[in-house]
């Protein structure tokens, strides 16, 4: 369990020590600012001063995971509704294609 104290201010309120690893962890699972502070007990501003690194980290984590199931589900398990949803939006593909000249759509052959 990795943790961290919070330094006490002149008047301020006394250190706490937060948990970085259960920060990283809520953040991975794209929880809020507001969602890890009640769960830490702390407030969302203790958050963003001390721990932006831990919850950037966590989150950039949970976004890589994602995209790992997301490319693992389109190429080893075949799964046309994700293969589809990737090309579109990592390929630029559309189902309406574009003359790159005007931007009109590209007439269909009927013949």
């Amino acid at each position: 369990m990795s943790t961290e104290t919070v330094k006490k201010g002149a008047g301020g309120r006394p250190k706490i020590k937060l948990d970085t690893d259960q920060i990283r962890k809520l953040a991975e699972l794209q929880c809020t600012k507001k969602e890890i502070a009640y769960v830490m007990g702390c407030s969302v501003d203790t958050l963003s001063r001390n721990y932006q690194d831990d919850i950037d980290a966590g989150a950039g984590m949970g976004k890589v995971k994602l995209r790992r199931a997301m490319f693992k589900n389109a190429t080893e398990h075949n799964n046309a509704t994700i293969q589809i949803w990737l090309s579109k939006q990592w390929l630029g593909m559309t189902d309406q294609p574009l003359n790159d000249e005007d931007n009109s759509i590209l007439p269909w052959d009927d013949a």
